[in-house]
């Protein structure tokens, strides 16, 4: 095992040596050991006992912009070349996570995450922490590696964007509750927006940083939604007990990983520990809808997202809704979207 210690930053804040516009055709960089050892307080280890100061880590385009004090944008599309792993500190933020490719293992204080991206099935992370902590970040080979980080410190989200949003209850139980994870499947709206900064207009580098900080603040806002839409009020005025949100939780779980298969109420409700009754309550006051729209919705975004890569034609999409004939797609396409699928499939060639 191979051990170097330097530079204190976590995954969202290394930077290269060589600069270059993210987005620019040519404009590949590198992570070198000695990058991630620029300043004191990173530990750096890898089962390489060949691995030099100068070797490759990571390989690709990269960009790390603080677009406002308190609001930093990470955005990587990059071959990780070998395994490591870095342990620095983590100071207090809101981290808006959004994970295409790759897989990779967190551990904030004493807490584990896992990413692990799901093709065609883009979700969102929202972890908060609140005091600092120790920071762990693990990769385990070569991999393609594509994500996006928001991060935003409380001073941010309480002075300069979300003060109104940060007062209700959900947002203070949000920025008091740490290393709280919340996940949830992307809106369309939030897929475009990880693709607008994945794939940016070609812009003067002063306009960059405005269109950019755009859709950074709307993804951290999209996610503050998200995030609150778990504590929608009952009809009646009643909150979710914190009983009733962990089976909430785990049904939601349950159906993201087999969205795919046959599902029915009993099974899920099993799964969430709860009854079928007691299960549709729930996805009743939370989502304002029964489980199956829930389910029918979520396969529709899974459609919707396809098309979108144009991995698949509509009639593929189609199959992946869980409709037997496409003309059905098409009218419940519409109705959820606003558009048509072959519109969504015609705007990804254009």
């Amino acid at each position: 095992m191979m051990r170097f210690e330097g530079l204190a930053m976590t995954s969202s804040t290394i930077q290269p040596d060589v600069e270059a516009g993210y987005g620019q055709h040519g404009a590949a960089k590198r992570l070198r050991v000695r990058d991630f050892l620029r300043q004191d307080g990173v530990v750096l280890e890898s089962p390489d006992d060949q691995l030099l100061p100068d070797d490759t880590l990571i390989r690709g385009e990269f960009l790390h912009r603080e677009l406002r004090r308190g609001l930093v944008l990470h955005v990587s599309d990059a071959i990780e070349e070998r395994p490591f792993t870095a342990t620095s500190q983590l100071g207090e933020e809101l981290s808006c996570i959004f994970f295409l490719d790759g897989n990779i293992d967190l551990a904030i204080g004493d807490r584990r995450f896992a990413f692990h991206a799901q093709k065609g099935a883009a979700s969102g992370v929202a972890i908060m922490n609140a005091n600092p902590e120790s920071f762990q970040r693990a990769s385990h080979g070569r991999q393609h590696l594509r994500h996006l980080v928001v991060s935003a410190t409380p001073e941010w989200l309480h002075l300069d964007a979300l003060e109104e949003i940060a007062d209700t209850r959900g947002g203070e139980r949000l920025m008091r509750e740490h290393l709280a994870e919340h996940r949830w499947m992307l809106t369309p709206r939030m897929t475009e927006l990880v693709r607008q900064i994945f794939a940016p207009m070609p812009l003067l580098p002063a306009l960059r940083d405005l269109y950019l900080e755009s859709r950074a603040v709307e993804l951290v806002a999209e996610t503050m939604a998200a995030v609150l839409h778990a504590s929608r009020r009952a009809p009646g005025g009643m909150l979710l007990t914190r009983q009733d949100a962990v089976c909430l939780e785990r049904a939601k779980d349950y159906i993201t990983a087999h969205w795919a298969a046959p599902l029915n109420v009993d099974m899920i409700a099993r799964a969430a520990g709860v009854s079928a009754s007691g299960l549709q309550r729930l996805f009743r006051i939370s989502e304002s809808q029964s489980i199956f729209e829930y389910v029918r919705t979520l396969r529709l975004e899974r459609a919707f997202a396809a098309l979108g890569s144009g991995e698949v034609t509509v009639q593929e999409a189609s199959a992946i809704a869980g409709y037997s004939t496409a003309a059905n797609f098409a009218t419940a396409f519409r109705r959820q979207f606003g558009t048509t699928p072959r519109h969504v499939m015609l705007a990804r060639k254009g």
